[in-house]
């Protein structure tokens, strides 16, 4: 339960991380772009299970 919980933390930080890196950019190739919010999620969602394997495989 502990690695689930530290590697959604983990995921949270880094999603916001990656939102300062890349911005608003979702979805690709629309001209219309989602709010804030909706990319902070998509870049936690995608970042969830890399996060959880890497903390799963040094553990």
């Amino acid at each position: 339960m502990g690695l689930i919980v530290l590697s959604i933390m983990l995921s949270i930080i880094l999603g916001c991380c990656v939102w300062l890196v890349l911005g608003e950019t979702l979805p690709i190739r629309e001209e219309l772009k989602w709010p804030a919010l909706n990319n902070i999620v998509c870049y936690t969602l995608l970042l969830l299970v890399p996060v959880y394997l890497v903390i799963f495989f040094l553990n």
